[in-house]
């Protein structure tokens, strides 16, 4: 029997995954890719900022982020999850078209609706020193 703990965890890395398929400037989003993962409505608050999202304007960004990058890669370092939550510990390292590469350390907490969709995306990210 999978506890909501374990299914949270599946959750976001599955999140993860879709993120390293679709943010990649070759990828063709629709609202409707979208909603795999995020709900109708749900917040974004990235190193401190907070936005209230819906699908049609996280689509936006998303396509904005993903025009010069060839790739984002995701190394999970810890997990801690809960009923409600889960927070990764990561490596991430994006890749642009032009061959360059900017690699962060974030945190991340994501918590999902009764629907199994993003509702909250709060991420820390600091560029990582070589």
């Amino acid at each position: 029997m999978t506890t909501q703990r374990a299914r949270n965890t599946e959750l976001a890395h599955a999140v993860l995954g879709w993120n390293r398929k679709y943010l990649r400037h070759d990828s063709q989003l629709t609202q409707e890719l979208v909603a795999q993962c995020f709900g109708a409505n749900f917040v974004v608050q990235p190193n401190g900022r907070h936005y209230q999202a819906n699908l049609a304007l996280y689509l936006e960004f998303l396509n904005g982020m993903k025009t010069a990058m060839a790739g984002i890669e995701y190394q999970v370092l810890h997990t801690i999850a809960d009923e409600e939550s889960v927070v990764f510990d990561m490596a991430v390292q994006i890749e642009r078209l032009n061959g360059e590469r900017e690699s962060f350390v974030a945190m991340l907490l994501m918590r999902f609706d009764a629907t199994e969709k993003v509702s909250l995306w709060k991420e820390v990210y600091l560029p990582k020193s070589a």
